[in-house]
């Protein structure tokens, strides 16, 4: 890592882990209780109750950290993740409740406000509610176009969790070089998100991720490979307002560009958000790396947007692929992975990298 700083035993990081635990816990539940009182006002109609109910829960979250401090960083950008994730989630209803747009719930009667309120708690993508911003292609014809119930088992997520498995272990069997350790960084995110989902996803939600084998444009990586679950914050707190602002400009600013604009809008959200969770665990140019990295594939997904428009080729597939390994690449190469993900010193995730 950028800063070199000793090791420390597996017992003392364990120990640290759990003195800090409980507190941490009981720093991010107060809050979370606000947020579901928020929700319950917000599905009862309590306009106003839900407004003033926000404040604190706001001002809990992010006061969090500061007031039950942990030690180990991975613990730290854990904590950080479900703050930002919690503020852009109260935010992002508070955005679409603005503009008149928050979705119908549709998948079935409505419920009382009680359980409506755990529903949105828990709901990242609105997968009951209609319109939500889930975007998944059907998967290609091949394999097994003869035998509809082989190929719908082969996409699966199950059976895709499998497969990208296999993929990620052969990965770390290679040398590790910049662009493989990329790739298995992917793979990990795509494995862990994808676990998780199966663990908690309702019967009827649909897949959290496509397959990465599949992705054939930055486009398409993004809006219908890579995991969703952030959408709708990046619609309704950058895309819409900077769509709004620059098509209401004085300037006269084509709508092409009005949304281009917005595109990127959205991934400098992502960016702060990912530089945000990410800090305890990075340098500096860490940080930086990161925030590039996103703001980076928001500009090139819109200029190959320009330059192809709906087009799928092989060539806009190499290209994309070329540019995100390159683009990646470089982003890890200031980050600690050792020689792969499997080879990473976990106390050392513990340790940080500082600033």
């Amino acid at each position: 890592m950028a800063n070199e700083s000793p090791i420390t035993p597996y017992a003392d990081i364990l120990t640290h882990f759990l003195q800090d635990l409980l507190p941490a816990l009981l720093a991010l539940l107060i809050p979370g209780i606000f947020l579901y009182l928020s929700l319950y006002a917000f599905a009862k109609r309590w306009k106003t109750a839900f407004v003033l109910l926000s404040i604190p829960t706001l001002l809990g979250f992010w006061m969090s950290s500061y007031v039950a401090p942990v030690r180990c960083a991975a613990f730290r950008a854990l904590l950080n993740f479900a703050v930002a994730a919690a503020t852009m989630k109260l935010l992002d209803i508070h955005a679409l409740t603005h503009t008149s747009s928050f979705p119908t719930y549709t998948a079935g009667p409505k419920p009382r406000p009680s359980l409506m309120a755990l529903i949105l708690l828990t709901e990242l993508r609105y997968e009951s509610f209609t319109p939500n911003p889930i975007r998944h292609p059907p998967p290609p014809a091949r394999p097994f176009s003869a035998s509809p119930s082989l190929h719908q088992y082969f996409y699966s997520e199950a059976t895709q969790l499998v497969l990208h498995i296999g993929s990620f272990i052969f990965l770390q069997m290679l040398p590790q070089y910049d662009s493989i350790k990329a790739l298995g960084i992917l793979h990990t995110i795509w494995i862990i998100w994808t676990s998780i989902q199966l663990l908690v996803r309702y019967r009827t939600s649909p897949p959290l991720f496509g397959p990465l084998y599949l992705a054939d444009s930055l486009a398409t990586f993004w809006t219908e490979t890579w995991h969703n679950a952030f959408a709708s914050p990046c619609l309704s707190l950058a895309y819409v307002p900077t769509l709004f602002l620059l098509s209401h400009s004085p300037i006269q600013i084509p709508r092409a560009a009005a949304r281009g604009a917005a595109v990127v809008a959205s991934f400098v959200l992502m960016a702060a958000f990912h530089v945000y969770a990410l800090a305890p665990l990075l340098s500096l140019e860490g940080r930086k790396r990161i925030g590039v990295f996103f703001v980076g594939n928001g500009v090139l997904t819109v200029l190959e947007s320009v330059v192809w428009g709906r087009r799928r080729h092989w060539l806009r597939a190499g290209m994309a692929w070329g540019v995100e390994l390159a683009l990646a690449s470089w982003t890890v190469g200031a980050a600690e992975v050792a020689d792969g993900v499997l080879a990473v010193d976990w106390r050392a995730l513990c340790v940080g990298s500082g600033v």
